[in-house]
């Protein structure tokens, strides 16, 4: 089966909804395709409301169980919004999209950058750093809008994500900077360099619009994310130094995609060894740290849980590919590690009886400040949905 391109949920691969039916575990995993769909259903009817305010239109940053306090609104609204419109595609539920939607409106209201004079328009502000606009982020927000934009048919969302394409297309011009400070007016060297988020947006854009345009940009930027690559194999993105496991599936995903629209070996080469080098990286538990420097060291032990899921996904699609079952299994690890940070009722996770804890995940492992975010939930259940759908498929 040829598969579409898509980053969100299964069905932007072509996949068809799998009936979860089966009480029978995984081999590998050890746990059915039932209990997976009863996961990710408990988190998306059950936990993931607790941390949207209906008043505000927006996803919360995160819950602290020890404080029992809910953070401010902020970014985690470029990614919670995916797992609200996978289980839109899942379950048909029009309550999941207009959560969406309403996260959509919030977050181009307070983060980007509108007013047409501008020439660093459609760029998205850090949270921390105001003055500050990130590639990174605008390459998430052109994947939101266009994926609500094709659920909802809303033209306001595809404009706005052609007005971050627009803003990807200014970092290209300027040595695909990965931040512009507002403050200084000037595009900087440093940061997340996420070359595999924008190759996502701008193929999501050539889908939906058929323009070559798109499809050009995202061959530069792959082309560009090729002279990245490490001898190792490795991608080192953080400050040119450093590999950091939340723009892993990216790059890994986007290398794949490029290969299978342009055929040509190279990004499938890069693809190969960049999962490789993942392999050769994996824990005995499934996990990658956070942090890894390009001398091989670990920068501290500590995992960012949301992570596993999407290289995991990630590694699926690869598996697709080669068929090879190193990736297979891999990606299986990874799904193990993901399903063990779920607060699942009589689990040996604290808080249990806190209903803004139950049936979430938690954000960091060791668990740091006992704290859970929508924007770690959506990789964790859209990792169960791509890894159903793709069962009935293998």
């Amino acid at each position: 089966m040829k598969l579409r391109w898509g980053v969100i949920s299964p069905q932007d691969w072509g996949l068809p909804v799998a009936g979860a039916v089966s009480e029978e575990p995984i081999e590998g995993l050890g746990v059915s395709p039932a209990e997976l769909e009863r996961r990710a259903r408990a988190n998306t009817y059950q936990w993931l409301p607790g941390q949207f305010d209906e008043r505000e239109g927006a996803f919360h940053g995160h819950y602290n169980a020890v404080k029992k306090r809910l953070d401010t609104f902020h970014t985690v609204n470029l990614i919670a919004p995916w797992q609200c419109m996978a289980a839109y595609d899942r379950y048909g539920d029009e309550r999941l999209l207009r959560m969406a939607l309403r996260a959509a409106d919030w977050f181009y209201e307070h983060f980007v950058v509108s007013h047409p004079m501008s020439v660093v328009v459609g760029g998205v502000r850090d949270t921390v750093r105001r003055e500050e606009l990130w590639t990174k982020y605008a390459a998430e927000h052109a994947i939101l809008n266009v994926g609500v934009y094709r659920r909802s048919d809303e033209e306001r969302f595809l404009q706005r994500a052609k007005q971050s394409a627009g803003f990807l297309i200014q970092s290209r011009r300027h040595g695909y900077a990965p931040r512009y400070d507002q403050a200084s007016s000037e595009w900087m060297k440093r940061g997340w360099q996420s070359f595999g988020r924008a190759v996502e947006a701008f193929l999501d854009l050539y889908q939906v619009t058929k323009d070559n345009l798109w499809l050009k940009q995202a061959v530069a930027w792959g082309e560009y994310g090729l002279t990245l690559q490490a001898p190792d194999g490795g991608f080192y993105l953080l400050d040119g130094e450093y590999y950091n496991s939340d723009i892993a599936a990216d790059e890994l995903r986007a290398l794949g995609f490029l290969y299978e629209l342009t055929g040509r070996e190279v990004f499938l080469q890069a693809a190969r060894r960049f999962a490789d080098w993942h392999l050769e990286r994996q824990r005995e538990d499934g996990a990658w740290p956070v942090n890894i420097d390009q001398d091989g060291n670990v920068i501290a032990d500590v995992v960012g849980p949301g992570d596993m899921p999407n290289i995991a996904i990630a590694l699926l699609r690869l598996h697709h590919l080669t068929h090879e079952e190193a990736y297979w299994q891999a990606a299986l690890r990874a799904f193990s590690y993901s399903l063990s940070k779920q607060a699942v009722p009589e689990s040996d996770h604290p808080y249990l009886d806190d209903p803004r804890v139950l049936w979430g995940f938690w954000s960091w492992d060791p668990y740091y400040d006992y704290t859970l975010s929508a924007d770690q939930s959506t990789h964790h259940v859209r990792g169960m949905m791509f890894l159903l759908d793709y069962l009935a498929l293998r």
